[in-house]
């Protein structure tokens, strides 16, 4: 969504990067004190501000997330600098099965039988061989904090409206996860993950020598070649479409869950996490698909017997002035909600009336979500005790914007994307990492309290999209 949007769904629906640490289970609602509030999450310093370089040969697996479709695929990679190569094959639940070279030059060949046979596709492929280096020399490292118990560097590039992010293991820095922003004209041509708009890699290694270079030899030699007539190959969702998609093909759903550790189907479309609990708090690190400002650690309070919630995004990092802007409040009530900023002294220093109301408990299923996969627990992409669900709802199809959010089978918020946000309007919110959540949270008093300063502002239509989930909801 556009405007007020981009801080509605992070904010609200949103489900930020991060630990699961507690359930969704029923408790006695108890009043929050002051002592009692849950600790923001923090970063630490970046270990080093230097651009990471990747290994010059490296093998590695990818849970790929479309910036539209409901349509994932399960990459495997291998990269080989010496070989001037890049092998990546594909699988997904809807007849995509299909292992590709493509070199240097801009070639690309498609293997087959084992990779003892090999065509040629085109000359001017529209993937490339990835550089070593996923961030630029303009990237910026904002910190170290941890996401699904992995710790992680958070590293950010400017592109020319947004940015895009990578997060790389501290211990070795290869990465563990990557967000791109699609309304940036992609490079020409571009990795095949850059497709793609959010990335988890839940295996990513250096190794010692790869077949690549066989493998170029053996395609340079053939004289075989293959036209994909049904496939744009610079186009995923008409290569999703090429496949049997939307009915799953059993075959390459079988490796598109291989690829994956934990990786299952969902008993049905329709089976999503429990509703939101009546009262609940928790902490996020919201990011902006914008390049200026730094995530955002939040706190959430939400009660839906007094149909409100309270978002307040804390700035990083913190002023240093005592009159510098401190927090972004986004207060929701009844049928309508604010954005107010406060300064360090806890003054209003803004306030518009540009939001919808709360959201509904049970968004998901009144947005139309849809459970596009499961992942087991104890697992690298769930290191819980509890089953996630992975699902896609089709927030704001007009606009080319959906959601992508992980949940607990208990219904505790794992991670939010909404893709395509708008990096110019507002904070341009829309990714959240969730660390802590704690049901049964009565929020302290005058949490709901619209500030004198807000009181009489004109209220701002939001787009009718925001209604799908929130306060008055679309009927």
């Amino acid at each position: 969504m556009k405007s007020a949007n981009s801080w509605i769904h992070v904010s609200l629906s949103g489900c930020a990067i991060g630990l699961l640490l507690s359930g969704c289970q029923a408790t006695e609602p108890v009043t929050v004190e002051a002592s009692d509030l849950l600790p923001l999450p923090e970063f630490e310093q970046c270990q080093s501000t230097i651009v990471p370089t990747l290994p010059a040969k490296w093998t590695a697996t990818a849970l790929m997330q479309d910036f539209v479709l409901p349509f994932m695929v399960a990459a495997e990679f291998t990269y080989d600098e010496s070989a001037e190569a890049f092998e990546f094959s594909l699988a997904s639940r809807y007849g995509i099965d299909a292992d590709f070279l493509v070199t240097s030059d801009r070639r690309l060949y498609l293997l087959e039988d084992g990779q003892t046979s090999c065509s040629h596709v085109t000359d001017e492929s529209p993937f490339t061989v990835p550089s070593r280096n996923w961030v630029d020399q303009q990237g910026l490292c904002v910190g170290e904090a941890p996401i699904l118990e992995q710790d992680l560097a958070w590293w950010k590039t400017p592109r020319d409206q947004g940015a895009d992010w990578v997060w790389f293991n501290t211990d070795n820095n290869l990465p563990f996860r990557t967000m791109y922003y699609e309304d940036e004209p992609l490079s020409d041509p571009a990795p095949i993950y850059e497709h793609f708009t959010f990335n988890y890699y839940p295996s990513f290694s250096e190794v010692s020598g790869t077949n690549l270079g066989e493998l170029v030899a053996l395609c340079e030699q053939s004289t075989a070649t293959t036209q994909f007539e049904q496939w744009d190959l610079g186009d995923i969702a008409t290569l999703a479409e090429a496949g049997t998609y939307p009915q799953p093909d059993t075959a390459s759903a079988a490796k598109f869950q291989n690829a994956v550790p934990g990786l299952s189907e969902c008993s049905s479309p329709s089976d999503l996490p429990p509703p939101w609990p009546e009262q609940v708090q928790g902490t996020v690190f919201m990011t902006a698909v914008s390049f200026d400002p730094n995530p955002f650690p939040t706190r959430v309070f939400y009660d839906w017997e007094q149909k409100a919630q309270n978002t307040s995004l804390y700035y990083y990092p913190p002023p240093t002035e005592p009159t510098g802007d401190d927090v972004q409040v986004a207060l929701l009530t009844g049928d309508t909600g604010y954005i107010r900023i406060e300064d360090k002294a806890g003054d209003v220093t803004m306030c518009q009336q540009a939001l919808p109301g709360p959201q509904v408990p049970d968004w998901n299923s009144v947005d139309g979500c849809q459970c596009r996969a499961q992942i087991a627990p104890g697992t690298i992409l769930n290191p819980s005790t509890v089953p996630t669900k992975i699902m896609w709802c089709p927030t704001d199809l007009s606009a080319q914007q959906v959601f992508w959010t992980w949940y607990s089978d208990e219904g505790s918020p794992v991670v939010f994307m909404q893709t395509n946000s708008s990096p110019t309007a507002g904070t341009g919110l829309n990714l959240a990492d969730y660390y802590e959540w704690e049901p049964g949270s009565i929020a302290p008093a005058g949490t709901f309290d619209v500030p004198p300063a807000c009181e009489g502002e004109p209220k701002v239509e939001v787009p009718t999209a925001c209604h799908n989930c929130h306060l008055p909801t679309n009927s």
